[in-house]
């Protein structure tokens, strides 16, 4: 999208959920939105970029998008809320522009759609954590596409019809290992007993058949290493599978440094 547009569309992914009119670029709203807000937030900030000439009746955005304009001393407008509630299921995947992942510091870290055909091995044990609307980290043997059709089937009671997902990097067979040989390992999910996290992993480990096994309805998202969300972000539809591929830890390091080390300062690279 190009830098002379001077109203934008942001969809705010994490922590909150909401369409965003704004006369700032990606990297700008971001910032502003990190360190430069009046509301008080500290952690990581998803957002979307979204073509600014989208259009769904459930939004006012025409009435809305009037009001972006200079302020009297001529500085942009930073943020015009166009809606706070239903937003994902409203916006078509085809006005998905980049994604930015913006540190608690106001760097951004942008990335781009691509095509997601990996091959699975079948068998495996996946750990999904919902990133919106749901925030629910769930235990699967389904592939990222597979879990995506699963989360958002209309017969889902525990699903929606939009959601946007990734996959936490646990090796549970590992983990199970270091429990058994030391009983006070920690666990690596947040606010999750070691022991607890085990008997969830065994109640489906042995139960192919078995879709989803719920382990937390608290999400971890941006309270463990970024590192560890394994391969990148989906989101995920009846029809349709967006894809934002995240580099792997090495090239984070060499060529996005200053956003790496902003969240190495948080604890969380």
């Amino acid at each position: 999208m190009s830098e002379s547009i001077d109203k934008r569309l942001y969809a705010i992914m994490w922590p909150n959920k909401a369409l965003v009119a704004s006369m700032l670029g990606p990297k700008d709203f971001g910032s502003h939105y990190a360190i430069g807000s009046s509301r008080y937030y500290h952690g990581i900030i998803v957002f979307a970029e979204i073509d600014p000439t989208y259009r769904h009746d459930y939004f006012p955005i025409d009435r809305l998008m009037d009001e972006v304009k200079p302020k009297i001393d001529g500085s942009p407008k930073r943020t015009k809320f166009v809606s706070c509630y239903r937003v994902l299921e409203h916006l078509d995947f085809s006005a998905f522009g980049d994604l930015y992942i913006t540190s608690v510091e106001g760097k951004s870290l942008c990335l781009k759609k691509a095509p997601y055909d990996k091959q699975h091995d079948a068998g495996y044990l996946r750990t999904f954590q919902e990133i919106t609307p749901l925030t629910s980290i769930v235990l699967s043997h389904m592939t990222p596409p597979e879990f995506g059709q699963y989360i958002t089937d209309p017969q889902q009671p525990k699903g929606a019809p939009k959601v946007m997902f990734s996959q936490i990097d646990l090796d549970v067979d590992a983990f199970l290992r270091m429990l058994e040989a030391n009983p006070f390992h920690d666990s690596p999910i947040p606010n999750i007993h070691p022991t607890k996290l085990r008997d969830q992993i065994m109640a489906i480990k042995g139960h192919p058949e078995k879709r989803v096994k719920g382990i937390s309805l608290d999400s971890i998202f941006g309270r463990v290493s970024f590192t560890r969300y394994r391969t990148g972000f989906w989101f995920a539809s009846q029809e349709e599978l967006l894809f934002y591929p995240v580099p792997d830890e090495e090239q984070l390091r060499t060529s996005h440094y200053d956003w790496f080390r902003s969240l190495e300062g948080q604890g969380i690279a």
